[in-house]
């Protein structure tokens, strides 16, 4: 009766053994809870700030606040973490120039704003500059998936300027009988030149002049 009651035991205690070996080899494939939104909008700026070169995998789980296997688990790769902070990025930035363009009062002084925002980081010590623009000059002309990323962003970005330029036309404070699909590639295109020279170090006393040229040949 003893050597059963034993072996009962014993039984017993290999279970749990085996119990305790499974919780744990499954915790291990379990990846971190984490807000995902803080933790891309945490990749994204450091993508912004160094680049997609520069920026190490260690750097993004210092930032992220993240171990390997969540990463990798959660995103897929550094790749397709850029391409979703890509994403990220321009989502942010349509959905605050949508409420800059609803909250202004006309036309004009919306795009007034939009181009005095862009040469406004010119007093600032760092200079980010745009992270659609950024990685157009530093990878998309090599990689089509990253390419396919930063033209959906600026068809997105456009298309907010587009809203921009019909109301200025119904406003009447436009009158140029130049296309409105012209006028807003005119913008982008401004845009985009701007914050290349905001990057590049340009004064914002030389920039200013360019700001009130764009504004007087579209209004």
């Amino acid at each position: 009766m003893y050597v059963s009651c034993q072996l009962i035991t014993h039984i017993i205690l290999k279970i749990r053994t085996v119990e305790s070996t499974i919780v744990y080899i499954m915790n291990l494939g379990r990846p971190r809870e984490f807000n995902t939104e803080q933790a891309l909008e945490a990749a994204m700026q450091q993508f912004w700030c160094a680049g997609y070169e520069a920026t190490s995998l260690q750097d993004l789980l210092d930032v992220m606040n993240l171990s390997k296997s969540s990463l990798y688990q959660a995103y897929g790769s550094k790749h397709e973490l850029f391409l979703r902070s890509i994403d990220f990025y321009q989502k942010a930035s349509v959905n605050e120039l949508q409420q800059c363009l609803d909250n202004c009062l006309t036309s004009k002084a919306f795009m007034k704003r939009l181009l005095e925002d862009v040469i406004s980081e010119a007093t600032s010590k760092k200079k980010k500059g745009c992270l659609l623009v950024n990685t157009v000059n530093e990878l998309s002309h090599r990689d089509k998936a990253v390419s396919k990323a930063v033209l959906n962003g600026i068809d997105n970005v456009a298309g907010i300027i587009k809203q921009a330029i019909k109301r200025g036309k119904k406003e009447g404070a436009i009158k140029s009988t130049v296309s409105t699909d012209t006028l807003v590639n005119y913008i982008v295109s401004n845009v985009s030149g701007l914050r290349t020279m905001v990057k590049s170090g340009v004064d914002k006393t030389e920039l200013t002049p360019l700001v009130n040229m764009i504004m007087k040949t579209v209004y």
